[in-house]
């Protein structure tokens, strides 16, 4: 055989062994995807226990705390303004004061006239005590008159005066002048009780003097930011509109009117998120602090606060914002996705995990908040819900676990 056919004869084998090769290597993928066409990959996540609720979001206005209207209690020309608008002050501070010439002049009126009365009463006093004296001597006086009168009389029995002697005994012990002291002590206690009346009278309109000068001076009733100043130098400040406005900022509520058929499901104490976009862009956790028990009689909607705190003041009075509240709560309930619940043949299906097989459950369904959803029978706590592909298997069929719990 000549040395050219051998050479053939290898390249001819060697193209056979390629060949061969390639269709066992073929008919190998194949079998390995026949094999994998036989499950469904899945995901899953545990049947748990918890709180589900919608929610529901409602716009509100920021209000202050507290809003006091100042108004001076007596007219004047403002003489000074201590403050200036948007300043945080103290109780106590002075906002601004009235002229104080008029009043002081009152005051220095009512000082003298409270003066003239007390000397008035003690003038009183002295007569009366001068009058109760007289009278109580004249008592003594005619006391031992009687007694002397009654002697007299027994002496003129006897022949041992004479009748003139008796009558003047008889003049001496009688009831004229006491009746004459006794009406002297009677005008002069009537004269000291309308002392005391002017007095007391004096004492009130020195009180009053004094207080209206203390209404010269307007100080702040509570801590707080001036909102509205409507007071300048030379003006007539009057009780007709409020000179300063105080409100308090640190603390702040949100009010939200809502209407009847949503008031019944919040309760006092439940949780709240508020937003207000204006203030701070994370959400503000707090609760509902008031439900109003009637309704606005103009706009026929319940109020509702929730209290903020504000200790930097960056939420303002007037501020829109929204406060998402839980609304048709359950507080303990198996909950899954919402999105693993079927519908199969009109009924509402889920497909658990058992072993490797996905295993059809037909479950009730309670509360459903388009995320979640309450499952109230078919369904236990703790089972592996297939949460994605479960719209590929059917009951019994395969499957793996790509991702989950």
């Amino acid at each position: 055989m000549s040395k050219g056919f051998n050479t053939r004869l290898v390249v001819v084998a060697l193209i056979l062994t390629t060949a061969l090769a390639a269709v066992g290597c073929s008919r190998g993928v194949q079998g390995d995807e026949a094999e994998a066409s036989d499950y469904v990959a899945v995901e899953t996540e545990t049947a748990a226990v918890a709180a589900i609720a919608n929610t529901t979001g409602f716009n509100g206005r920021i209000a202050a705390n507290e809003e006091l209207m100042i108004i001076p209690k007596t007219v004047g020309v403002v003489s000074t303004v201590n403050v200036k608008l948007g300043e945080r002050v103290t109780k106590d501070t002075i906002l601004f004061t009235l002229e104080q010439e008029d009043m002081s002049k009152s005051v220095e009126q009512a000082d003298n006239s409270l003066s003239l009365a007390q000397k008035s009463v003690d003038q009183a006093l002295n007569s009366l005590n001068t009058a109760e004296l007289n009278f109580e001597l004249n008592k003594e006086k005619i006391e031992n008159a009687i007694l002397n009168l009654e002697r007299n009389r027994e002496l003129y029995q006897l022949g041992a005066i004479s009748k003139s002697q008796l009558e003047q005994s008889e003049m001496a012990a009688s009831n004229k002048q006491l009746a004459v002291a006794e009406a002297q002590v009677k005008q002069a206690e009537i004269a000291y009780q309308q002392s005391l009346n002017q007095l007391r009278q004096a004492e009130i309109a020195h009180q009053q003097s004094l207080s209206g000068f203390d209404n010269t001076v307007v100080r702040a009733p509570m801590d707080g930011v001036v909102s509205a100043l409507n007071v300048k130098v030379g003006q007539i400040a009057t009780n007709s509109q409020a000179a300063v406005v105080l409100v308090d900022t640190e603390s702040v509520y949100m009010q939200l009117n809502v209407v009847e058929g949503m008031v019944n499901k919040l309760t006092i104490g439940q949780e709240a998120l508020v937003r207000i976009p204006a203030a701070q862009d994370t959400p503000i956790a707090a609760v509902v602090d008031y439900i109003s028990p009637a309704a606005d009689t103009r706009s026929q909607l319940y109020p509702v606060k929730i209290y903020l705190p504000n200790p930097e003041g960056i939420i303002r009075p007037g501020m829109n914002g929204e406060a998402s509240l839980g609304i048709d709560r359950v507080d303990s309930a198996i909950v899954i996705k919402s999105s693993a619940v079927l519908d199969r043949n009109g009924k509402k299906v889920v497909y658990v995990l058992e072993g490797d097989s996905a295993v059809e459950k037909v479950v009730e369904v309670g509360l459903d908040t388009g995320d979640l959803a309450e499952i109230k029978s078919g369904l236990q706590a703790g089972e592996q819900v297939i949460v994605k592909g479960q719209h590929y298997v059917e009951d019994g069929q395969t499957v793996k676990v790509v991702r989950g719990e």
